[in-house]
């Protein structure tokens, strides 16, 4: 049996669920945003059919199992403010996420991070879970570690980050090993 995470995953404030073609107009709203996509690792969206296109990329990923993102939704009001997104290659998970700008410092990150993280060091099969983060993301670095992970090392030019026109940008590894 492949390894597959629940479509819904619920934290105090958040529902974690499939990203939906519906949902592009809500991704076009953070991922257009210069300063929301500053540190990614994909271009920031300059129109919806971008947005549309992340949104069916989304769903292909769920049915061929090659990666699981979530939209990260307020469970009082349903807004997606959002998106997680996990790759599991036992007998470890990789994941990202971005968070709208204006849900920044609110707990949020930390609070999805947390659920994410937790799932996939519950299942037998993985024994460490890990992400990259630009140097200069801060406010990345602190959701991580309230989330559990640890600082582990430094890549140089690891990955591109084409919204600082970084063609290979370094990037610091964080990970949680089970126990």
């Amino acid at each position: 049996m492949t390894l597959r995470p629940p479509d819904t995953l619920s934290t105090i404030r958040l529902i974690l669920r499939p990203l939906r073609l519906t949902d592009a107009a809500a991704v076009y709203a953070y991922a257009s945003d210069e300063e929301t996509t500053r540190f990614l690792i994909f271009p920031r969206h300059r129109s919806i059919v971008d947005s549309e296109g992340f949104a069916r990329r989304c769903a292909e990923c769920w049915q061929s199992g090659s990666a699981f993102p979530w939209a990260v939704t307020v469970r009082e009001t349903g807004m997606l403010i959002g998106v997680i997104e996990l790759r599991l290659s036992p007998p470890r998970a990789e994941f990202g996420y971005v968070l709208r700008r204006a849900e920044w410092g609110q707990g949020y990150g930390g609070e999805m991070a947390t659920a994410v993280v937790a799932w996939a060091l519950a299942q037998p099969e993985i024994h460490r879970v890990w992400t990259t983060v630009h140097p200069d993301n801060q406010r990345s670095q602190r959701v991580l570690e309230k989330a559990g992970l640890r600082f582990e090392t430094r890549l140089a030019l690891w990955e591109a980050r084409p919204n600082l026109g970084e063609a290979a940008g370094d990037a610091l590894v964080y990970a949680l090993i089970k126990a």
